[in-house]
C-alpha cells in the first residue's frame, strides 16, 4: 500500500484549519448568503411556473420574493396574536403556577436539604443580578432585533439576484469546466439543486404536518393556547433529532400550568405520536433518498454547524454536507468520501410502491 505523504497530510490539515477559519469568520456574510441559495432552489420551481404563464423573470422573481415576505408576516402575526392571547390568561394560570413552584421548592428541600427561605434568597440575588445587567440584555436584544431584520434584506437581495440571473451563474460552473467534463458538472448541479430544494421543501412539509396535527392533538385535550404551543414545539424540529426535544419543553410546561396533571400525559402521548408518524412517513416520502446522508453524517453536520454557525448552522450545515456529498459521488478521487457520507439505510418497500403509485398518475396526466 503505497504510503501517504507527510507533507500532503500537512497540506490537507492546513487547508482544512483554514477553510473553518474561513466559514466562522466569514459568518456574517456567508449565513444569508447560503440562506438565500437554499431558498432561491426552493422557489426556483414557482417563478419558472410564473414564468410559463407569461411572467418576464424580473417580475416573477419579485412575486416570489413578495411571497417569501407575506409567509414571514403572516407567521410573525399568528404569533404575535398568541403571544397577546397567552399574557391576557396569565392571571389565570398564576395560582397553578405557584402551586408548581411551592411543589418544586419541597423537592429541593427534601433531596437537597435548602429550606424555601434560602431558595427565596438566592432568586432575589440573581434577579439582582438580571436587574443590573438588563441594559446590556435590552441593547443586546435590540441589536439582535436589528440584525435579523437585516439578515432577512440580505436575504432577500441576494434571491433577487439569483433567481432572475440564475442562467449567468449556471454558464459560469460550466465555463470553468473543462469540455469533456461538462455534463459530469450538469449533472452534479442538477443533483445539488435537487438536494438542496428538496431538503428545506422537505422540511417545511413536515413542520406544516406538525403544526397541524399538534394544534388538532392540542385543541382536543384541552391544552390551552394550542395553536402557540404546536408552533413552539414545531419551530426547533428544523433542526433533527435535537430539535423535537427542545420543542416539546412548551407544551408540557403548558399541561403542568393548566391547572390538571391529567393533561401531562395526553399530552406527550400526542408528542410522540406525531413524530413517530414524521419520521416514518412525512419525511421518507417527501425528502425520499434526496439527501443520501447518514444519520451518523447528519448528527456531525448539526454539531459542527452550532460550533461554527450557532443555530444556523445547525439548520445550514445539513444540506452543506449534502451537497459535498453529491460532489464527491461526481469525482472520482473523492468518491471514497461520498461513499462514506451516503446512508446505507434502504427506503421502505412500501413508501416505494406509493411514490411509484404517485409517478404513475403523474405520468398519465401528461399524456
Amino acid at each position: 500500500m503505497k504510503g501517504v505523504s507527510i507533507y500532503r497530510a500537512t497540506a490537507a490539515l492546513l487547508f482544512l484549519l483554514l477553510f473553518i477559519a474561513f466559514l466562522y469568520i466569514g459568518r456574517p456574510f456567508l449565513v444569508p448568503l447560503c440562506f438565500s441559495i437554499i431558498l432561491s432552489m426552493l422557489f426556483l420551481p414557482v417563478s419558472r411556473k410564473l414564468e410559463d404563464w407569461g411572467l418576464s423573470r424580473l417580475l416573477a422573481t419579485i412575486t416570489c420574493l413578495l411571497i417569501l415576505v407575506l409567509i414571514i408576516t403572516g407567521f410573525m402575526w399568528v404569533i404575535t396574536a398568541e403571544i397577546t392571547r397567552i399574557s391576557q390568561d396569565m392571571d389565570d394560570m398564576q395560582p397553578r403556577l405557584q402551586q408548581v413552584i411551592r411543589q418544586i421548592q419541597r423537592w429541593i428541600n427534601q433531596e437537597f436539604g435548602i429550606p424555601p427561605s434560602k431558595q427565596i434568597q438566592f432568586v432575589d440575588e440573581q434577579a439582582k443580578k438580571f436587574s443590573q445587567s438588563s441594559n446590556n440584555l435590552v441593547k443586546g436584544f435590540l441589536n439582535g432585533i436589528l440584525g435579523m431584520i437585516s439578515s432577512i434584506v440580505l436575504v432577500l437581495i441576494y434571491m433577487l439576484f439569483m433567481i432572475w440571473q440564475r442562467d449567468k451563474y449556471k454558464r459560469f460552473f460550466l465555463k470553468i469546466t473543462s469540455r469533456e467534463s461538462k455534463p459530469e458538472a450538469k449533472d452534479t448541479i442538477r443533483e445539488i439543486t435537487q438536494v438542496s430544494s428538496k431538503y428545506l421543501g422537505g422540511r417545511l412539509i413536515s413542520m406544516l404536518f406538525l403544526v397541524v396535527f399538534y394544534g388538532i392533538g392540542f385543541s382536543v385535550v384541552g391544552l390551552q393556547n394550542a395553536i402557540l404551543m404546536s408552533l413552539l414545539a414545531v419551530l426547533p424540529s428544523i433542526v433533527p433529532y435535537v430539535g423535537p426535544f427542545v420543542g416539546s419543553f412548551f407544551p408540557i410546561s403548558m399541561a403542568l400550568l393548566s391547572g390538571s396533571t391529567d393533561l401531562v400525559i395526553p399530552t406527550i402521548m400526542i408528542l410522540v405520536l406525531a413524530q413517530v408518524i414524521d419520521n416514518n412517513l412525512i419525511e421518507p416520502f417527501v425528502m425520499g433518498a434526496n439527501m443520501n446522508l447518514s444519520p451518523l453524517m447528519i448528527i456531525i453536520a448539526i454539531v459542527t454547524g452550532q460550533l461554527i454557525w450557532g443555530v444556523a448552522g445547525m439548520i445550514l450545515f445539513i444540506p452543506l454536507f449534502a451537497v459535498i456529498r453529491a460532489i464527491c459521488d461526481h469525482i472520482p478521487t473523492l468518491s471514497p468520501y461520498g461513499f462514506l457520507m451516503q446512508d446505507d439505510i434502504s427506503e421502505s418497500v412500501w413508501i416505494g410502491k406509493i411514490k411509484n403509485y404517485f409517478k404513475g398518475l403523474t405520468n398519465k396526466k401528461e399524456e
